[in-house]
């Protein structure tokens, strides 16, 4: 019982301590931006290396630091809302769970 309450104890201490901050997200959501730029280029048979992925994600890190964005610290993980504005005037909603270092989008964003 003690050796199982032990190793809980450092599973919990080791995901506080890994627990990402907004400058990781802001990080992590350039890079992620990236990617979505360049699969994107590849569905449509662009050259995703043309540089234009490198100023997508360059330009949307610019405005994703300065976005609203909404952090639940959990200690052990957070949680990140944001509202993406799309093309049509509107906005969606996207959350993204932080834990152990990473980064997982929950839903579609």
């Amino acid at each position: 019982m003690n050796r199982v309450l032990l190793a809980l104890v450092i599973v919990g201490a080791l995901l506080v301590a890994t627990n990402p901050s907004r400058a990781e997200f802001n990080s992590w959501a350039q890079t992620w931006v990236v990617k979505k730029i360049e699969d994107e280029a590849r569905k449509q048979g662009g050259d995703p290396n043309d540089g234009s992925s490198q100023f997508g994600g360059a330009l949307a890190g610019l405005i994703i630091s300065s976005l609203p964005i909404e952090r639940q610290n959990f200690l052990a993980f957070s949680v990140y809302r944001l509202n993406v504005p799309k093309g049509d005037g509107q906005d969606k909603n996207c959350n993204v769970l932080g834990v152990a270092g990473r980064f997982v989008p929950l839903g579609e964003c």
